[in-house]
């Protein structure tokens, strides 16, 4: 890399991480290829909250390259949640381990597009896609750099979507703030259907798992609400799909959880949520707070109960 671009990605808060491209990929050629690229590739990884910054990302590409392909490689269990942008990407599906799917153009990839990791920090079970992602500017707001991503952006927020917007600002892309994702009609109708299945009219209602469940139970907290679980033998749910499942956690009056899964869906769609993070691992997002103890997950859940939130009609 040139001494100039060198000085202009630091002074614009970029490092460049690795020595180049994969194996036998393009060098790198910026301002250039930043501004008129061939196409973009958005990354969405394997666990279940992983689809909300993929999402936030493909959007806001979308619209700031209206004539670029846009490409978004993601779990087969996701493929139905990039129907909530205004035009459909195309959506290449791997199953169960990331990988580069068999259908895509992997010489199409090598000629000018740019590739978007979303996240905070390279996990192990995405190493192998990195290593094989055909495309030479691989971006990601990485909190430390990984030879696998060659353009790291350096971010102040830790939480999401906000990283993603300054993200953004630093590589002067326009990011649409005021995009939410929504469920659609269809899927908001089969909640209805499967949780109030005579009336159509549903109560309003917690998620929970069942171990957050029993915390509260434990330690005496009120649970005001109906509460729905989409796992144990007593659930009605688990056999939803995704959309479905998202739709339940989008219609909540609140959750409960401690798993990342459900944390993630009630931050992507603002709902008051109480999270038990046992591995430290639950997804940073703006104005969302995980507990680490028992204790402070019963105390957040109170605080929800303060709010008033939690009302039955």
């Amino acid at each position: 890399m040139t001494g100039w671009i060198g000085r202009l990605l630091r002074m614009a808060g970029l490092r460049r991480s690795g020595r180049g491209g994969p194996a036998g990929g393009r060098l790198m050629r910026l301002p250039g290829d930043m501004r008129e690229p061939g196409g973009i590739v958005v990354y969405s990884g394997p666990m279940v909250s992983d689809v909300w910054p993929a999402l936030y990302t493909a959007n806001s590409l979308q619209k700031a390259f209206r004539e670029r392909e846009l490409i978004v490689i993601a779990p087969k269990r996701d493929d139905k949640l990039y129907n909530m942008m205004g035009r459909r990407p195309k959506v290449h599906c791997y199953s169960e381990r990331p990988e580069l799917p068999g259908d895509l153009d992997r010489e199409k990839l090598a000629k000018g597009f740019l590739f978007f990791y979303p996240y905070s920090k390279v996990i192990e079970s995405d190493r192998k896609l990195l290593e094989r992602i055909p495309c030479g500017i691989r971006i990601a707001p990485l909190d430390d750099p990984s030879p696998l991503i060659n353009l790291t952006v350096r971010t102040e927020s830790p939480h999401f979507p906000e990283k993603l917007q300054q993200m953004f600002h630093v590589l002067g892309i326009d990011y649409d703030e005021e995009w939410r994702p929504s469920v659609r009609k269809h899927a908001e109708q089969a909640a209805k259907q499967r949780l109030a299945p005579v009336t159509g009219r549903m109560m309003p209602y917690i998620v929970v798992t069942d171990s957050a469940q029993a915390i509260l139970e434990r330690s005496r907290a009120e649970i005001p609400l109906r509460t729905v679980s989409f796992s144990g033998k007593k659930s009605e749910l688990a056999d939803l799909d995704r959309e479905i499942r998202t739709a339940v956690v989008a219609g909540a009056s609140a959750v409960a959880t401690d798993s990342d899964d459900l944390w993630g869906d009630a931050c992507a769609f603002d709902v008051p949520v109480a999270g038990l993070d046992n591995s430290g691992d639950f997804i940073k997002w703006h104005g969302m707070e995980s507990a680490q103890s028992r204790e402070g997950f019963v105390q957040a859940w109170v605080e929800i109960l303060k709010r008033g939130v939690l009302v039955s009609g």
